[in-house]
C-alpha cells in the first residue's frame, strides 16, 4: 500500500525526535543506577511518575478525541523540547544537570509519550482505510523499533565512550584511531530538545482528509470521560482484552526502566555498553516481529496469537530468572522485543476494528491508565530493599512471569466472546452518552 503523505511526514518527525529521546531515556536510568548509585531513587522516581500519569492519562484521552491531532503533536512537542533545552542550559551553567531537573525531564518525556503514541495511533486510524489497519500498525512498529536500534547503539557509545587505536584484519593490525568521550547529560538533553523543534517544522507541513467521521460532542470533560467509560461497560470482553493484552508491555516498561540496569550491574556484573546493547537486541527482535507478524499469524485468530506470545514471555522470564549469562540475556532481550512488538501490532489492529475513531483516544487512555496502575504496583514491589541487594533482582523476573501468567489465564476465559467480531456496522457515539 502507499502510505498517506500526512502519515509519512509524521513518521519522519517521529524518527528524528525518537532517536534522541531514546538515548535520553536510556541515559537517565543508567545515570541513577551507576553514576549516582541511587537505585532506590530510580525506583521512587519511576513510581511517582507512574502515579502522576494516572490522572494525566485519563485527561489525555479527552484531548485526543476533542482537538485536531496535528495541533496536539505541535504543542506537546514544543513543551517537551523547551523543558529539555532548559535542563541542558542549567547543566552547562552549573557544571552538571541538577537532579531535580533530570527527574523533570524523565517525567515530562514519559507524559509526552503518554499522549504522543495514543495520538499517533488515533491519527493513523483517522487517515487510513480499515483494510490497511494491519499494514499501517506493522509499519509504525517497524519504524519505532528501528529508532530503538539506532538510539540504543548510539547510547552504547555515548554513555561509555570509545577509544580505538587499531583493528585486526586477517591477522594484520591496522592503525585506526577513534576516540569518542562519554557525553554528559547536558549534551544529550541539548540534542534531544533540538530534535523536538525539527519535528514541529515537519508536522506543520501535514495536510490530510479524514477517512473516519467525527461528530461534535457537547458537555464537559467529565461528560466526555463518561462516554468512553460507557463504551467499555457495554463491551466487557473488550475491556478484559485491552487490559490483559497489555501485561507484556507492562513488564517490558518495568524491565527497561527499573529492572534491567540493576540486572546488568548487580547480577551480570556488566558495564553501560552491555546495558545499552540490550536495548539494541530488544529493538531488533521487535523490528523483525513488525515485519513478519501478520504473515506468520494470518491463519490464526488475533486473540490466540496474543495468548501464544504471553506464554512465550512467561517462559523466557523464567529462563532469565534461572540463569546468569550475558549471551542468554541478549537472547532474552531479542525474544522479549519480538513478543511485545507482535502483541502490540495485533492488539492495536484488533482495537481499530472494534472501537470507533470518535472514542479511540478515551478508550486507549482508559486501558493505558489501568496498565499504569499495574506498573505502579510492580514498581512499588520491585523498589523494596530486598530486590536491590546483591542479585536479588532476579526474583523480580520470576514475579513478572507470574503476573503475565495470571493475565493470560484471565484473557483465555473470555476467548469465545473475543474471537467473535461483535462490532456493529455503524457505532454511534451518542449511544454511550449519558
Amino acid at each position: 500500500m502507499k502510505y498517506p503523505l500526512s502519515l509519512r511526514l509524521l513518521i519522519v518527525s517521529n524518527i528524528i525526535s525518537g532517536i534522541a529521546q531514546g538515548i535520553s531515556m536510556l541515559a537517565i536510568p543508567w545515570y541513577f543506577a551507576s553514576i549516582l548509585k541511587m537505585p532506590s531513587s530510580l525506583g521512587l522516581m519511576y513510581t511517582l511518575t507512574l502515579c502522576g500519569s494516572v490522572g494525566w492519562g485519563i485527561y489525555a484521552g479527552t484531548l485526543i478525541d476533542k482537538y485536531p491531532r496535528k495541533k496536539i503533536f505541535i504543542w506537546f512537542s514544543f513543551i517537551g523540547g523547551s523543558l529539555l533545552l532548559l535542563a541542558s542550559v542549567s547543566g552547562y551553567i552549573l557544571g552538571t544537570v541538577p537532579t531535580f531537573m533530570i527527574i523533570v525531564v524523565f517525567a515530562a518525556t514519559w507524559y509526552y509519550n503518554n499522549i504522543y503514541f495514543p495520538t499517533m495511533y488515533a491519527f493513523a486510524q483517522e487517515v487510513c482505510e480499515a483494510k490497511d489497519y494491519g499494514k499501517v500498525n506493522s509499519f509504525i512498529e517497524i519504524q519505532s523499533q528501528a529508532i530503538n536500534i539506532v538510539s540504543g547503539g548510539i547510547a552504547a557509545l555515548l554513555l561509555q565512550g570509545i577509544d580505538i587505536s587499531s583493528f585486526h584484519l586477517l591477522g594484520v593490525s591496522i592503525p585506526f584511531h577513534l576516540h569518542i568521550s562519554p557525553w554528559s547529560l547536558s549534551s544529550i538533553f541539548l540534542t534531544d530538545g533540538a530534535t523536538y523543534f525539527i519535528a514541529i517544522v515537519l508536522i506543520m507541513q501535514i495536510k490530510y482528509t479524514p477517512h473516519t467521521e467525527k461528530h461534535h460532542e457537547e458537555g464537559s470533560i467529565l461528560d466526555r470521560l463518561k462516554t468512553g467509560r460507557n463504551f467499555l461497560r457495554e463491551h466487557p470482553s473488550l475491556l478484559i482484552f485491552g487490559v490483559c493484552s497489555l501485561s507484556i508491555f507492562v513488564v517490558v516498561l518495568t524491565h527497561v526502566i527499573l529492572l534491567m540496569p540493576l540486572y546488568v550491574k548487580n547480577h551480570l556484573n556488566q558495564s553501560a555498553g552491555v546495558y545499552a546493547m540490550m536495548d539494541v537486541y530488544y529493538a531488533i527482535g521487535a523490528l523483525l516481529a513488525g515485519v513478519w507478524i501478520r504473515q506468520l499469524f494470518r491463519n490464526i485468530s488475533t486473540v490466540k496469537a496474543i495468548l501464544i506470545f504471553m506464554a512465550i514471555a512467561v517462559i523466557i522470564l523464567l529462563i532469565c530468572f534461572l540463569t546468569k549469562n550475558t549471551l542468554i540475556f541478549f537472547g532474552f532481550s531479542f525474544i522479549l522485543g519480538s513478543v511485545n512488538a507482535g502483541t502490540r501490532v495485533l492488539r492495536i489492529t484488533y482495537l481499530f476494528h472494534h472501537v470507533p475513531n470518535q472514542v479511540i483516544g478515551r478508550v486507549n487512555s482508559a486501558l493505558n491508565v489501568l496498565s499504569v496502575l499495574c506498573r505502579i504496583l510492580l514498581s512499588a514491589i520491585f523498589s523494596f530493599a530486598f530486590f536491590l541487594k546483591g542479585d536479588h533482582i532476579i526474583w523480580a523476573y520470576f514475579f513478572s512471569a507470574v503476573f503475565i501468567l495470571i493475565n493470560m489465564v484471565l484473557m483465555a476465559t473470555r476467548y469465545t466472546s473475543l474471537v467473535k467480531d461483535y462490532r456493529e456496522p455503524e457505532i454511534k457515539v451518542a449511544e454511550y452518552q449519558d
